[in-house]
């Protein structure tokens, strides 16, 4: 190779040298952004609050409260109407009982039941006698049918259970573990009994077992109050409720007050709903930021890859700019000895 080629050649390798040196500036570059987005990341994770669950135990109301016949009732909310002085329209919350409906149970085929012309007296269940007494599945006077949902499978659909009467006995299936059960006439009356009284039958019958439902009720009502000299309210006289059987019940009366602390169940259920969305939005901006760190790191190995990539070519041009130099070096010392 010539003096000019090497020294051609050797300005070519150190304006590529330069090149690459330029562009692994440029690849850091690139990283060290890479790197402050991810850190801006990560500090935009730590500012995010992490929604904690309300505790029920927080959820509690100061409400005046007062007793009728055994039957609590309470005050959720008043105010002053256009009645008179001392006059307010108020929020009486309570409890009732509501009837959800029968469930039917076949009883086993060949279980004896014992009967009086056509009112069952006995039945016999696993080797246990269990008496049956008379209920009314209205529960008025003779009974109770305890109800625990709206289904019921009977020989006929279209009927109604309540309309029967009711033959209860109550089976003791452990220390703790009691339940009610009910035979309706109309079974009774549509089965084929023994003709001798004396005899068992044991064709199979249909028992219905239920449960009541406590749920909790509101009604608008109006009252007057009388207060102590520190400005508490000790008793309330009901002058009207828009609940007729309430209204019988507790209009004209005057009833002591109590301050009591109660569970604010909807208030509860406000905050777990406005939680569940905290949470859920939580949830959407911590994947968000992985994902976009996710694709930082990808970019970020990408960049690293070409880096090591660089570095490897800037160490070929190296070792191919000291070759080109050792042959100008001899061009150099083979020329001025011809010279010299």
């Amino acid at each position: 190779m010539g003096m000019a080629a090497s020294q051609a050649r050797f300005l070519g390798l150190t304006a590529r040298k330069t090149n690459v040196e330029y562009e692994g500036q440029q690849v850091n570059q690139q990283r060290t952004v890479l790197s402050n987005e991810s850190a801006g990341l990560f500090n935009q994770m730590l500012e995010l609050q992490v929604p904690t669950p309300p505790s029920a135990t927080d959820y509690y109301n100061t409400r005046y409260v007062f007793d009728s016949m055994g039957e609590d009732f309470s005050i959720t909310k008043f105010d002053t109407s256009s009645g008179g002085v001392g006059a307010y329209n108020i929020v009486l919350e309570y409890s009732e009982t509501e009837r959800k409906g029968y469930s039917s149970v076949p009883i086993t085929q060949g279980t004896p039941v014992a009967f009086n012309d056509k009112t069952p007296t006995k039945i016999y269940l696993n080797g246990k006698e269990y008496e049956i007494t008379l209920a009314d599945a209205t529960g008025v006077d003779k009974g109770n049918i305890e109800i625990i949902n709206s289904a019921i499978v009977a020989n006929d659909s279209t009927r109604k259970p309540e309309n029967d009467t009711y033959y209860k006995y109550t089976v003791n299936q452990g220390e703790t573990d009691e339940r009610t059960y009910y035979i309706s006439s109309y079974d009774i009356n549509n089965a084929s009994l023994p003709s001798d009284p004396s005899e068992m039958y044991t064709g199979g019958l249909t028992q219905y077992f239920a449960q009541d439902a406590t749920v909790k009720k509101k009604s608008n009502a109006t009252a007057s109050f009388q207060a102590t000299n520190d400005g508490r309210f000790e008793s309330v006289t009901i002058t009207g409720v828009d609940n007729e059987s309430l209204n019988q019940k507790l209009a004209g009366k005057t009833f002591e007050l109590d301050l009591t602390q109660v569970d604010d169940s909807e208030g509860y259920e406000a905050a777990m709903k406005d939680y569940e969305y905290q949470k859920m939005m939580y949830e959407r901006a911590i994947q968000d930021i992985n994902a976009r760190t996710e694709i930082i790191q990808q970019q970020d190995r990408t960049l690293e890859l070409r880096l090591k990539q660089l570095d490897t070519e800037q160490e070929a041009l190296k070792t191919e700019m000291d070759a080109v130099k050792e042959v100008i070096q001899k061009n150099v010392e083979s020329t001025f000895k011809t010279f010299a």
